[in-house]
């Protein structure tokens, strides 16, 4: 009996404890949710200096998320086309000369512009014509085969190849070459020139008249070149060429 009472009277000492420490905690989670919260987000706006942000229209450009820019990388892109650019202009000061047939001065401005830009089509294209007339045929031809590669679609490249063939005396690439030329560009004036010059040289006087006659179509100055081109002796009696270039 006397222990069913201790235990009776432990337990109702343990409930009053317990309910008092469930009161208190009550207490003090009440405390804290409108006392002292309050307070401290009082006391950090009091403490927080007053920032003005900047007013954008949503749909202004300022106001989207920008895309991150490399200006190290701009940077190289544009050094490259720089020097791209310089390696054209001295490609165009050596093709000046090249024209006016300064050859050894020509090939120095185009080795300049390949040092700029090593892939610069252009000048490894008037380098390889340039190599033809200076003799270097094989070289030549190499280096307008190389232009093309870089570059399929370029026609002053295909007529080069037809004319260094020409120059070596390889009459059948350089036939090639040069409607590889106008299948590119049909009004490829210089391409039918440089097939009638061919035909010319062989004495083939009705394939001479015809590609001649196309040229004269597209340019009528090309009658002059034709009264002075030496490619022209072996038909150059016939009455239907005398004909032609009146």
């Amino acid at each position: 009996m006397r222990q069913k009472y201790l235990f009776k009277n432990q337990f109702c000492q343990r409930t009053a404890t317990a309910v008092f420490v469930g009161v208190v905690v009550i207490a003090v989670l009440l405390l804290a949710k409108f006392v002292l919260v309050p307070w401290s987000e009082a006391m950090y706006l009091q403490a927080t200096p007053t920032v003005t942000l900047p007013i954008t229209h949503p749909t202004s450009p300022s106001s989207q998320p920008q895309p991150k820019t490399s200006t190290v990388g701009a940077a190289v892109v544009t050094e490259s086309q720089k020097q791209m650019q310089y390696a054209l202009s001295l490609y165009d000061q050596g093709l000046k000369l090249y024209y006016n047939r300064q050859f050894d001065p020509a090939l120095v401005l185009f080795n300049e512009a390949l040092s700029e830009d090593p892939d610069c089509y252009q000048a490894i294209n008037g380098k390889g014509a340039t190599y033809a007339f200076l003799g270097r045929y094989d070289e030549g031809i190499a280096l307008i085969k190389q232009a093309i590669k870089l570059k399929p679609d370029f026609v002053y490249a295909h007529f080069n190849l037809g004319l260094a063939n020409e120059l070596a005396g390889l009459w059948t690439p350089a036939l090639e070459a040069y409607h590889a030329a106008l299948n590119l560009d049909p009004k490829n004036v210089w391409s039918y020139y440089g097939i009638a010059s061919i035909y010319g040289r062989q004495g083939k006087v009705e394939q001479t008249i015809t590609y001649l006659k196309q040229a004269i179509a597209l340019e009528a100055d090309v009658k002059d070149f034709a009264k002075k081109e030496k490619d022209f002796n072996n038909v150059k009696n016939d009455p239907r060429f005398q004909a032609l270039l009146k």
